[in-house]
């Protein structure tokens, strides 16, 4: 786990003091890939909180059973009242504590996508988005390659790269070279004055197909890429 994320962990936990509190709050405002990544985990860590009210409703027999979670057999034993009762709560927060850990290990992942992922997985074309290095990147168009993998260009400081998601949600880097002069026009273009080869190489490797369009970009990273 990064610095950025151990920060993120104890600014969502309360562990920070006033002091840290404040700057981390106004580093998330600098950083539309931080509040981003902000928002998800206090998605995630609500659906999480919600699981121990399991015992208090009627748990899903499906899930239960994908869980490897079984309804234990009555006992004749166990026929006093109030025994019975005390039982069949504890056999109730057990079951929710298993289900709030199996949503813990699925809603928030162990090894948090790096900072470079995450802001070409949120931010639209021609907004650039400040990395926790300073490095400020700008996607400039979003592209699929021939085996399905979504790619976007993008400036990178004094250069121009492509990178492609991989199905974990990383994206690797397929090609990168020197950029020229960027483009101001508001729309997703190549920036002007960069030598193409490598690109156009990389492009017809990946036998790219035409750039989409604005708001086919936009559905694609509110639905995460699918």
């Amino acid at each position: 786990m990064s610095d950025e994320d151990e920060r993120l962990a104890a600014w969502l936990d309360g562990a920070l003091s006033a002091e840290e509190t404040e700057a981390f709050a106004a580093e998330l405002e600098a950083n539309p890939a931080l509040a981003a990544k902000a928002e998800a985990w206090q998605a995630n860590d609500r659906a999480l909180a919600g699981a121990f009210f399991a015992n208090e409703r009627p748990i899903d027999d499906e899930l239960l059973a994908r869980l490897g979670l079984a309804a234990a057999a009555p006992v004749a034993a166990n026929d006093n009242p109030r025994s019975a009762r005390f039982g069949w709560l504890s056999a109730g927060s057990a079951i929710a504590a298993s289900v709030a850990a199996a949503l813990f290990f699925t809603l928030r992942p162990p090894a948090p996508i790096d900072d470079l992922s995450g802001a070409l997985d949120r931010t639209a074309s021609l907004v650039t988005a400040q990395l926790a290095d300073g490095r400020k990147v700008t996607p400039t168009l979003t592209v699929r390659a021939a085996d399905g993998r979504w790619c976007r260009e993008f400036r990178d400081g004094a250069d121009n790269a492509l990178a492609c998601r991989g199905a974990a949600g990383s994206w690797k880097v397929e090609a990168r070279t020197r950029a020229g002069e960027a483009q101001d026009s508001g729309t997703i273009a190549v920036a002007s004055g960069a030598d193409p080869a490598p690109l156009e190489s990389a492009y017809a490797k990946l036998g790219a197909a035409d750039p989409v369009g604005a708001a086919d970009e936009q559905a694609l990273i509110a639905k995460g890429w699918k």
